[in-house]
């Protein structure tokens, strides 16, 4: 089983990677949404680039648990 991972990045640094999707369209939704930001201004230098993408990514399992532990 897969699911989706949403990469969130400031130019080519990641930022993030926590939220996961079941759903391409969901993970694509937001994706899309941050990708259009605009560009973050700096003190110094060009401004930062906000880029966004999902990477398919095997489903986390909780082996041994039992729902509700």
């Amino acid at each position: 089983m897969i699911e989706f991972l949403l990469v969130f990045m400031i130019d080519t640094q990641i930022v993030n990677q926590t939220q996961r999707f079941k759903s391409v369209d969901r993970c694509l939704y937001f994706a899309e949404r941050l990708s259009n930001q605009p560009m973050i201004p700096k003190a110094e230098g060009m401004p930062s680039k906000i880029t966004a993408y999902c990477k398919p990514v095997r489903k986390k399992t909780t082996r041994g648990k039992k729902p509700g532990s």
